[in-house]
This record gives C-alpha cells, sequence and structure tokens, in this order.
C-alpha cells in the first residue's frame, strides 16, 4: 500500500508541476552529514531537593546525522528530488526526517517528514555557537534551559511531524514561507498513527489537528553593512479529546544588525496557552558575535518567564554566556563556552528550580560532511 501511495504522489507532483520534462541522468544519489561531539562541565546546586541533585558534575555527548539526499534537474528546469536524515545515536525517532520537494522559479514545496516554516523561519540573536549558548542552543549543560524560542517546536507533539511546506522566492529581499501539519502526532509509521496507510490515522489524546505556521523574513545588503528581519508564528487548529488544554500560539520577531564583522540583535517569543489555559511563556534575548578571520567571539543573554499551573508567581529562568569558534578548516570547527544560569519562582515548585544557579564550562567540535 505504502508504495502505491508513494508512487501515486510522485507522478502526480511532477506531472502538476513539471509537465512531460524529464532528465536523462534520473535522480542521483549522494551523501552528507555533521558530527558534534562537546564535553562540559556544571557547578550547581546539588542538594537535596535542588535542581542539580544526583546530576553527574560532568559529561561527554555527540550529536550525528547522516543525509542521504537524491535530485535532478528537469529539462524545463524544476528540480525534483528527497532527503532522508538518519539519526547517528541510538533514538526512538531513528529517521529524524524523510521528505520529498519540489524546486523552481515558483519557490520550494516540501512534502514529508520535516520542520515546518515557523521551525525553519524563526529568529534567534547572534552569540550561539554550533554546540554552545544561551539562546535554545544545541546542547546544554545546566539543568535548566530557556529555550523558548521556538513556536513551533515547542507546541508540536513529534519532531518534525508529516506535513506540507511552501518555501516562495526572494522578491528583493523579502521571502516567506507557509506549512500545513494535519496532525502533530504523525511522524514515525507505528502505533496507532499508520500514516503511511491511510489518510485517516488515529488522533491521539493532546495531539493537535490541522496546524499552520507561516515565517517572513526581510534580508538586505548595504555597503559593508546588512539587516535581517524576521519573525514567524504556529497555530494549533484543534487539540483532542482533552479538558483544560486548548488550542495555542506561538509568535516570534527578531532584528540582527551586521557591521563588517560584528553583528548585534534581539529576538522575542511569545507562547500562548501552551501549559494549558491561561498557562504562558515569553522569551527575550539578546547577543552579539564578532569575526575575525577564523576566529568568532560571542556573548548573549536570555530570559524566560512562564505561567505553572498552581503556582502563585512565574517561573523565571535568566543564563548570560560568552562563546568561542575556531574554524580549523571547511566544515571543521573547535568551540567553547562559559555560562551561568539562574531561576527564581514560587517556594512550591515541585522541579526544583527556587533560586537555583550554576556555572557552566564547556569545549566541543564540529565536522560537517
Amino acid at each position: 500500500m505504502k508504495k502505491v501511495l508513494l508512487g501515486t504522489s510522485a507522478l502526480l507532483g511532477v506531472g502538476l508541476l513539471a509537465g512531460t520534462a524529464a532528465a536523462s541522468d534520473g535522480v542521483k544519489l549522494s551523501l552528507g552529514g555533521f558530527m558534534r561531539s562537546y564535553y562540559g562541565m556544571t557547578f550547581d546546586d546539588d542538594g537535596d531537593g535542588d535542581r542539580g541533585h544526583d546530576r553527574n558534575l560532568g559529561g561527554l555527548g555527540t550529536d550525528a546525522e547522516v543525509y542521504f539526499t537524491g535530485s535532478v534537474t528537469l529539462d524545463n528546469g524544476i528540480t525534483v528530488g528527497a532527503r532522508i536524515e538518519l539519526e547517528g545515536e541510538q533514538e526512538t525517532d531513528q529517521i529524524d526526517a524523510a521528505y520529498a520537494y519540489f524546486k523552481g522559479g515558483f519557490g520550494e514545496i516540501r512534502i514529508g517528514s520535516t520542520d515546518g516554516a515557523a521551525s525553519n523561519m524563526y529568529m534567534l540573536p547572534p552569540g550561539s555557537t554550533s554546540n554552545f549558548g544561551p539562546y535554545s542552543p544545541n546542547t546544554l549543560g545546566s539543568a535548566i534551559s530557556p529555550g523558548s524560542f521556538g513556536p513551533q517546536g515547542m507546541f508540536e507533539a513529534q519532531d518534525k511531524s508529516q506535513k506540507i511546506v511552501y518555501y516562495s522566492p526572494n522578491w528583493s529581499g523579502f521571502s516567506f514561507g507557509l506549512s500545513y501539519t494535519p496532525n502533530d502526532n504523525e511522524e514515525q509509521y507505528s502505533g496507532t498513527d499508520n500514516a503511511d496507510g491511510t489518510f485517516h490515522p488515529a488522533r491521539e489524546d493532546d495531539s493537535a489537528n490541522h496546524n499552520v505556521g507561516v515565517g517572513l523574513h526581510y534580508d538586505y545588503a548595504g555597503e559593508g553593512w546588512n539587516l535581517v528581519l524576521g519573525g514567524a508564528a504556529y497555530f494549533e487548529g484543534d487539540v483532542e479529546e482533552t479538558v483544560g488544554n486548548p488550542e495555542g500560539q506561538g509568535y516570534n520577531a527578531g532584528v540582527n544588525l551586521g557591521f563588517g564583522g560584528l553583528t548585534v540583535g534581539a529576538a522575542f517569543t511569545f507562547l500562548n496557552d501552551i501549559n494549558g489555559e491561561n498557562d504562558d511563556i515569553w522569551a527575550v534575548g539578546t547577543g552579539l558575535s564578532y569575526n575575525v578571520d577564523a576566529w568568532t567571539v560571542g556573548a548573549g543573554w536570555a530570559h524566560t518567564e512562564s505561567e505553572i499551573d498552581g503556582l502563585s508567581e512565574n517561573r523565571i529562568i535568566d543564563r548570560l554566556g560568552v562563546t568561542g569558534s575556531y574554524a580549523m578548516g571547511p566544515g571543521i570547527t573547535l568551540d567553547a563556552g562559559v555560562f551561568h544560569s539562574w531561576a527564581s519562582t514560587d517556594e512550591d515548585d515541585t522541579a526544583g528550580l527556587d533560586d537555583y544557579d550554576s556555572i557552566e564550562f564547556s569545549v566541543g567540535s564540529s565536522i560537517s560532511f
């Protein structure tokens, strides 16, 4: 059944977008990916009942993926391809993404398991490296994080759920994206989802249906300076059979301004009804980076406030950090960071965050291929 559906979809897409155009060589497979490795030490509140209790002081970690990509440009100029991302570590989500795409003068259309427009186009300030940073970085040493900047990722029940995404061409610096997710709990072909065998997979409790993501960017390059303005939003359509968990929305906006090797910026995100009715989160971050030849240094601050059901006060998290990176060669980077994270909240918070405080020291590497 899966082969029939995939074959029909491919024929329909080519028929609608490419007409009778054909390329003599067909689709060619290529490989890519990345390997990130890091080591860090954290000194924090580790007494009984504290957030750092029974956690290791230091640790090693890796994050790796291999990309299988294939594409062909047809005689009429339209590029048709596919991309499959395989996780380098043993995970339940072993295939991170798998989608087909059609790209040309009309923009790009993606169909399958992939990030949505809001996940790809939301704004962050400068100041982070491949491994470390104050704003939702790839890895963290602290037991807390203000990682609430991604408006779509914070809501989706599954990372890279099945969806349709459209990215526009760039018109005088302006571009936009639009995505539709039928159900945010459909990525893996297992359990009751059965997304490969029916157009009507089962909808689990708390999953959101008919969701929409949007993103908008403006990029301007002047003489010796540049400007990037952008924002993103995500809207849940219908949350399945859940009392007290209404449809949520997320909004993000930011600006980055560059002068030669110096870049400064700020971003803001608001998440509405993410923890239940009237439970909201907002996050703000500022930062800068400065590049000289192979060296880049950065600094930044992030602040998050969230409403938690049953607490009389907001949960507040701050993170301040300095980063540095060195490009050893094409696709090979060494990086490091020093961070101070702290939190305050209601004394009845069972998460142990009240008056939490930590210092982190981290070093890492990033290899892309």
